[in-house]
């Protein structure tokens, strides 16, 4: 009996070990998913802070920036379009990134994504007039889609709509 006494008492030790070591894991799992939603945030910012420090540090690409977001058609020739373009699109992927990790980044991707086209009817009409709606997501085309719909509805295809701005404003003075 002895034996059968000690053999019971090793395989309940063997399962209450086993049973911490797979809580450890769960907890090493967790800890690990906290990192990379981490970096993946930094990473993010990073790249928003790289391609604004771009664009600051390079005049010519800062002024085709400017004029193609007022007036997508005063950019001169292809050129400054396909320069444009990339700067734009980075926006836009990164706006779709941010927007799937809204939580993980404290930020309300909607405000920044509608004030970038609220403000710079350019942007807008190369988004409808470009190929960049077919390499996004479905459901954030459908997003911003609305967005310029609701806006254009609101200031007309070249205007500048800041009441989202006001809004804020008025929602900080509160």
């Amino acid at each position: 009996m002895d034996f059968e006494l000690i053999m019971y008492v090793t395989q309940m030790l063997t399962g209450l070990a086993t049973f911490i070591v797979a809580l450890v894991l769960i907890y090493e799992l967790k800890q690990q998913h906290r990192d990379a939603q981490r970096e993946l945030v930094l990473a993010i910012n990073e790249q928003r802070q790289s391609l604004a420090i771009a664009l600051a540090n390079n005049p010519e690409l800062s002024e085709i920036n400017f004029r193609g977001g007022h007036d997508f058609g005063d950019l001169k020739n292809q050129e400054e379009r396909t320069r444009f373009f990339r700067i734009f699109s980075a926006e836009m992927n990164l706006s779709n990134i941010a927007e799937q990790y809204s939580d993980l980044l404290h930020v309300d991707p909607d405000f920044s994504l509608k004030v970038n086209l609220a403000l710079f009817p350019g942007r807008r009409k190369f988004y409808k007039e470009s190929m960049m709606k077919y390499t996004l997501p479905e459901k954030f085309v459908s997003k911003i889609d609305t967005y310029i719909s609701d806006i254009e509805n609101n200031v007309g295809e070249n205007g500048q709509d800041t009441s989202i701005l006001m809004d804020r404003i008025n929602q900080n003075n509160l």
